[in-house]
């Protein structure tokens, strides 16, 4: 198929559009052979698509690595247009109909190991019922921002803690999440009750994927009391979180969906924070791309129905 228009000042008349096509798998996979794979055809006609586009566009666009390739600035600008044009394309030409119970579609999901360990079981629950040749996959993510993939059309929708929405984004609110303070048993300060005091004098466990991190809300919430927290451990995940308070003196604020069937298994102890905890919001977030999409409309009907149960 021929393309007959300009992207800036770039002439395409008359350029193939599975060179645009090579580009969006060389931009989600940053490998040539994984990219050929992903499009179906032989490495060296990858590479052969790669000198076009660098050709037709003036820029190396992607450079070798010891581990694939990796963008140049203009490829990194042009990644998100494209993948958004190819599927507007896609969208246009493909049926407009979707099929739960015949589809063997795969889903991309980002998420948290938090909303795997809370929401993927009843989702798949569901899917599995209504779609069982659907497949779902994820990509870990426990930022509280909208990645990048989601634009790139490396993934059909983030769900999680997030703080802005970025423009050509959508969301929906999914379900609150409240914490609750966990120590192990025979804690040898906590005793029946945890007061603020105790609190603030014990040293606490923070999840955070970036070194250094501070102002979480319960740390903002402590500095409006005139009080502040000594963290004596950051970890990255939240499941990692209740084994560690069960063998160490450590204390930590924690999701209740979370802490609750821990305390089933280990010897843990559960209060009530000792200030007050503005609850979590966990929503979905999708690119704009996607909101007509009928896979993606029926994908996220499923995952609102499960927020809504739980």
């Amino acid at each position: 198929m021929l393309v007959m228009c300009n992207i800036g000042s770039v002439n395409i008349t008359a350029a193939n559009l599975n060179l645009f096509v090579a580009f969006d798998a060389l931009a989600a996979e940053q490998s040539v052979s994984r990219a050929a794979r992903r499009v179906g055809v032989t490495q060296s006609a990858m590479s052969n698509s790669l000198r076009q586009l660098r050709g037709l566009l003036g820029d190396p666009l992607f450079l070798r690595t010891s581990r694939g390739v990796a963008p140049t600035p203009r490829a990194k600008e042009l990644a998100g247009p494209v993948r958004e044009a190819l599927r507007l394309l896609e969208g246009a030409l493909g049926p407009r109909e979707f099929a739960p119970a015949a589809s063997t579609h795969t889903f991309t999901l980002i998420a948290s190991d938090y909303v795997e360990f809370v929401l993927l079981p009843r989702l798949i629950g569901q899917i599995g019922r209504r779609a069982p040749g659907v497949r779902i996959q994820t990509l870990p993510w426990g930022m509280h921002q909208v990645p990048e993939e989601l634009a790139r059309g490396q993934a059909d929708v983030m769900i999680g803690f997030y703080d802005k929405v970025p423009a050509q984004h959508r969301e929906a609110p999914l379900f609150e999440e409240r914490y609750a303070c966990i120590v192990r048993k025979g804690h040898p300060v906590v005793r029946e009750r945890l007061t603020l005091r105790t609190y603030t004098s014990l040293q606490h466990i923070m999840v955070s994927q970036r070194p250094g991190a501070s102002g979480s809300g319960i740390d903002r919430a402590l500095a409006q009391l005139g009080r502040s927290r000594e963290v004596g451990l950051r970890v990255s995940h939240f499941l990692n979180v209740p084994t560690l308070v069960a063998s160490t003196d450590l204390i930590a604020a924690l999701s209740r969906r979370v802490a609750e069937p821990f305390a089933k298994l280990l010897p843990l102890r559960l209060f009530e924070p000792p200030l007050r905890l503005r609850p979590s919001r966990i929503g979905m977030v999708w690119h704009d791309s996607l909101e007509d999409d009928p896979a993606h409309r029926w994908l996220r009907g499923v995952i609102a129905e499960v927020g809504a149960e739980i």
